[in-house]
């Protein structure tokens, strides 16, 4: 969920650098390629497939679980 608790201590969330891509016009693609660091090729061309990690946890990313700090 988006609520915050203070019961669970979560790791925290590395954060993307750049500026947020325009709504109107968004880059093709993965949203987040211009700015992600682990960006390939693919996704500059391709929107990456929702794929349900946990229950009620989604990814949509083309490097999740190639890359052992992806994987969970």
């Amino acid at each position: 969920t988006a609520i915050p608790t203070l019961q669970k201590s979560k790791e925290r969330l590395s954060v993307i650098r750049g500026t947020v891509p325009n709504l109107i016009d968004p880059p093709h693609g993965c949203r987040f390629h211009p700015r992600c660091p682990k960006a390939k090729t693919i996704c500059e061309r391709e929107k990456p497939k929702m794929v349900e990690v946990e229950p009620e946890h989604f990814v949509a990313c083309h490097m999740y679980g190639t890359q052992g700090d992806w994987k969970r």
